[in-house]
């Protein structure tokens, strides 16, 4: 046979054959293999279930099946090794996770049963340093205080968020360059318990070294620098170079701001520092709505234009549009005016509202000092002037009041928007004078307290609570101008009741105001998903004639539910809420309010 005609011949079977191997490989597609599954848990510690449910993906994605028989099977072998290292994690180190596939089932019936088994303390705790290594600080404390005790659980979080608590205690302590070099954590199976050691190098002692400012364009240094909170020669403290970073941030001026020590302690016992800034844009337009049910649509506008001078300081424009409202206000803000963390702050305000109490085109003229005393201390005093045309119980007055307003507020909860820790506390005073007006004096007082509380570990449960309790002093209700007076009712304060009517009212129904305020309320904030959170409220005020509110005073009480869109800038919230002791003729069956942020 011609060799050129068998080579031709075996390369036609070869690529037949391959034709056929391509062709049974793209056949129909497997069948997906449906199944449902069920997870059994022993007893353990409140918590240990949940936590499996989140990470176990037989479970998560059952209507999502695998496509064979061998990929469900990978599935739950995958899971069994997830389930055992999560509890290792949680501290069970002798757990027992078994699975069952039933392939007779229909579905297929995939089965997870787990036994924790003991949960496993710690027996020992320690910090050990390298051999030739600076030895721990004299002061250094005691390894129980970072978290970490003998007899807690051995839990992997715990453990690592105590080594962060040392670390950061040697930075704090004077030691830039601490790091830690091993992590050991030795198991006694016999005794169900377990030493944790961590090996730490602690560096040398350092001072802070000479400062280099990076990546300035438009902002000047000399207005930089004047925010650092260490000087050239004190002893190194990461506590400062955090309370650096977050007053270069709160400037506004800034999109990334990055404070880091050198990797070395020069011969001289310093640490040279770098602080490398990245400029923001140095004017911003911006805007939100607002809608209730008692005060309607509104929308709020403003432009502002950061370091106008070079000192940090701020202009802002901003108007108000709504069916009860028109408004404009100009505010100058100019930091670390005389001293540091000191303020100069004034504003003007034009504005015509209508609210339900009464009729109020005013002028107002503020100007004042605002200190700050970290980490959560602020303090302000001013003096105001108020030009007021009033009409109020079909009584149009003119008002020329004097104002010096003072407060003292103190903030540990965890975030402006959306807190779910920490508390609230704010104590304001007012004393009102008359220009043009007789002898009027009137000394406004006033007290708010919110708190916030994390019913889990993530935050999706959060229970909140405030209360406020106000008091003018010096004149009776009638010699009060209407604007000065305590109201309650609205989304703000006592939901439920349409804006400032949540106390006595005039034969109209038109709210009368009092000279003293008690309001109190609570809701359970409930994360469904990521984006979406549902939060039942209740709250109850009353407003008086009286300096102080009694016992015998109508008490004004609603409740509701309310809706919460999480975003990046803060919760959109919407709420519907309903008098429970509704006056006839008087207050609406329910109320909707929508805003920006959480109600307080």
């Amino acid at each position: 046979m011609n060799p050129q005609r068998r080579l031709t011949g075996l390369c036609a079977r070869r690529l037949f054959a391959a034709g056929l191997f391509v062709l049974a490989a793209a056949g129909p597609a497997a069948a997906e293999v449906p199944y449902t599954a069920t997870l059994t848990v022993a007893a353990g510690e409140d918590g240990v279930e949940k936590r499996i449910r989140d990470i176990a993906q037989t479970l998560l994605r059952q209507k999502d099946p695998p496509e064979s028989r061998a990929a469900l099977a990978r599935r739950v072998a995958d899971d069994r090794r997830g389930i055992t290292d999560t509890l290792r994690a949680l501290g069970y180190f002798d757990s027992r996770v078994e699975s069952g596939i039933d392939r007779n089932a229909s579905p297929t019936a995939v089965s997870i049963t787990v036994d924790p088994g003991p949960l496993y303390l710690v027996r020992d705790v320690a910090v050990a340093v390298p051999t030739g290594a600076p030895p721990l600080p004299a002061d250094f404390p005691a390894i129980e205080t970072f978290g970490v005790a003998l007899g807690d659980p051995v839990r992997s979080a715990d453990i690592l968020a105590a080594e962060g608590h040392v670390l950061a205690r040697l930075r704090e302590a004077g030691r830039p360059l601490a790091r830690r070099v091993d992590r050991r954590i030795v198991v006694d199976h016999a005794l169900r318990a377990a030493t944790v050691t961590w090996i730490v190098d602690p560096g040398p002692a350092a001072r802070f070294g000479e400062t280099r400012i990076e990546g300035l364009v438009d902002a000047r240094e000399p207005m930089v620098r004047r925010r650092l909170r260490w000087q050239a020669g004190e002893a190194y403290d990461s506590r400062k170079v955090d309370a650096t970073r977050k007053a270069l941030a709160g400037s506004g001026l800034f999109s990334s701001v990055r404070i880091a020590a050198a990797d070395r302690v020069d011969p001289d016992g310093t640490v040279p520092m770098t602080v490398t800034l990245v400029e923001g844009e140095r004017r911003s337009v911006g805007g939100g709505l607002r809608y209730s049910t008692s005060t309607g649509f509104g929308t709020e506008l403003f432009w502002e234009h950061r370091d106008l001078f070079g000192n940090g300081d701020r202009v802002r424009l901003s108007g108000t549009f709504a069916e009860q409202e028109l408004g404009a206000t100009a505010t100058y803000r100019r930091p670390y005016f005389l001293a540091d963390e000191q303020d100069l702050v004034a504003s003007l305000t034009l504005a015509d509202e209508k609210p339900p109490a009464y009729d109020n085109r005013f002028l107002r003229i503020h100007g004042g000092i605002e200190r700050r005393f970290p980490p959560h201390w602020t303090a302000g005093a001013g003096l105001q002037y108020e030009r007021m045309e009033v009409t109020a119980q079909r009584r149009t007055n003119r008002y020329h009041l004097v104002g010096a307003p003072v407060f003292l507020r103190r903030d540990t909860s965890d975030d402006l928007l959306n807190p779910t820790s920490g508390y609230r506390t704010t104590l304001s005073a007012t004393p009102y004078f008359g220009v043009e007006d007789g002898a009027l004096g009137v000394l406004k007082l006033r007290i708010d307290q919110t708190a916030y509380w994390r019913l889990d570990e993530e935050g999706s449960w959060v229970l909140a609570a405030g209360a406020s309790l106000g008091s003018l002093l010096g004149a009776g209700r009638g010699e009060v101008p209407a604007p000065q007076r305590f109201y309650a009712g609205g989304g703000g304060s006592v939901r439920g009741f349409g804006f400032q009517m949540a106390g006595p009212v005039d034969a109209a129904g038109d709210p009368l105001g009092g000279k003293s305020l008690l309001t109190g309320g609570a809701e359970l904030r409930i994360k469904v998903t990521e984006t979406i959170g549902v939060v039942p409220f209740l709250e109850a005020g009353t407003v008086t004639d009286s300096t102080l509110p009694g016992f015998g005073d109508r008490l004004f009480v609603g409740a509701g539910i309310g809706l919460r869109y999480y975003t990046s800038f803060g919760p959109v919230r919407l709420d519907l809420a309903t008098p429970l002791n509704r006056r006839d003729g008087v207050d609406d069956l329910v109320q909707v309010y929508i805003s920006l942020g959480q109600a307080f």
